[in-house]
């Protein structure tokens, strides 16, 4: 089954690597320098553990700091631009901030509940990109849901009249995590439900996600103040 079958039909998502891995491995180091950490090695898990000890002070100055790194989204797309491509052209048009991640370790720590894209007014034809800057394993505590048991869940939740109501919420309790390798990004499609749960670790977790679609695919309420267009070599 291709990338395209995987993402669009079933399971509605793939992990795949990351075709230009010199431009994903740039978009880590800008990564860290926008975050205003200091690099004592090239050491990721290093890194991510001086992230995990932040405190709120510095936590939000990174978050600041990173709202400057509009290139991030750029980056991204080009590192991983023959999947791009594969879904949806070379005329796209792409989330114009990428979402620059780091999660804390700990319960007392922000959470992602349970959601899927298009529950924000994501058009039905975006696909996200979303990839770690470091080994993702057991306890990193990501994982998806594929697109045929995340339709049921939509369906009832409709039928009820709900958004995120107690079938939702309940499902991030007992899931399995993901596993990707750094070098692989998962891509899906806007109706898989995803999100993350505690994870126990002494590091952080870090990683990128960017939106994309085909530029003449209708934006529904999402307009060009959230996306612009990118043309792809």
């Amino acid at each position: 089954m291709s990338l395209r079958e995987q993402v669009i039909k079933s399971p509605g998502y793939s992990i795949t690597k990351i075709p230009n891995i010199k431009k994903f491995n740039q978009l880590r180091d800008k990564f860290i320098e926008k975050m205003g950490i200091e690099k004592k090695s090239d050491d990721i898990n290093s890194i991510r553990r001086d992230i995990a000890l932040m405190n709120n002070a510095e936590v939000n100055k990174a978050m600041i700091n990173l709202l400057s790194f509009d290139e991030a989204s750029e980056m991204m797309i080009d590192a991983c631009g023959d999947i791009v491509k594969e879904l949806s052209g070379s005329e796209i048009l792409i989330q114009r901030r990428a979402n620059n991640i780091f999660n804390l370790p700990g319960k007392e720590q922000r959470r992602q509940w349970p959601h899927y894209e298009l529950m924000s007014g994501i058009s039905p034809y975006t696909f996200v990109l979303w990839a770690p800057f470091h080994d993702l394993q057991d306890d990193a505590g990501v994982y998806y849901i594929d697109q045929e048991e995340s339709f049921k869940i939509i369906k009832k939740e409709h039928d009820e009249g709900l958004v995120n109501g107690p079938t939702i919420l309940n499902m991030m309790h007992n899931q399995k995590p993901a596993k990707l390798k750094y070098g692989e990004v998962i891509v899906f499609n806007p109706f898989i439900l995803h999100g993350n749960i505690d994870f126990n670790s002494d590091l952080a977790r870090v990683a990128c996600s960017v939106r994309f679609q085909n530029k003449t695919k209708p934006l529904m309420q999402k307009n060009s103040d959230f996306l612009k267009i990118y043309q792809l070599n």
